[in-house]
C-alpha cells in the first residue's frame, strides 16, 4: 500500500472520520466502529492484550471534547454487539496533549474483542489481527 494518511486509511475502509483532527474513529454504514488507539495504551491482563479505548481522568470533565464525546458514543454501539476493529497508532509525544499520530499500523488492523471497564475507563481486547486490505472498501464503476 502506498504511504497515505489516517483520513484517507479510514475512508478506505469505509469508515471516513467526521472531523478529520478531531474524531478518534468512525463507523461505516454497515454499523462496524473502526477505533484509532495508542499502542503505548496496551496492557496484558490475565494472558489477554487489552487497549484503552477511554480515558476519564484526562477528558471526562471536558463536554467540548468532541472525540472523547464521539468515542463514548462508539464504546456504546461495541457494547450492544457492533464489530470494532483498532488502528494501532504511535504517538510522536506520549505526553502531549492532544497527541500527533508519528505513524500507524497500514497492514493490518486488529480485531476488537470482548470489552472491559475498569476504574470508569474501557478497555478492549485484542482478539487477532487481519490484513487492512481484507477491510478496504472497493468503490464501485
Amino acid at each position: 500500500m502506498s504511504e497515505r494518511s489516517i483520513t484517507q486509511f479510514f475512508s478506505a475502509l469505509g469508515a471516513p472520520l467526521r472531523m478529520l483532527r478531531q474524531s478518534w474513529g468512525a463507523e461505516r454504514a454497515d454499523g462496524t466502529v473502526f477505533l484509532r488507539v495508542w499502542q503505548d495504551r496496551c496492557h496484558t491482563h490475565e494472558g489477554k492484550r487489552y487497549v484503552q479505548l477511554t480515558h476519564l481522568e484526562k477528558y471526562g470533565g471536558d463536554s467540548k471534547n468532541f472525540g472523547y464525546k464521539e468515542r463514548q458514543s462508539h464504546v456504546q454501539k461495541i457494547r450492544e454487539g457492533a464489530k470494532c476493529y483498532l488502528v494501532m497508532c504511535l504517538a510522536k509525544d506520549p505526553v502531549a496533549s492532544p497527541r500527533d499520530i508519528k505513524s500507524f499500523n497500514k497492514d493490518s488492523v486488529f480485531v476488537g474483542g470482548e470489552l472491559k471497564q475498569c476504574d470508569s475507563d474501557w478497555w478492549i481486547e485484542i482478539a487477532d489481527k487481519v490484513p487492512s486490505y481484507e477491510l478496504m472498501q472497493i468503490p464501485s464503476t
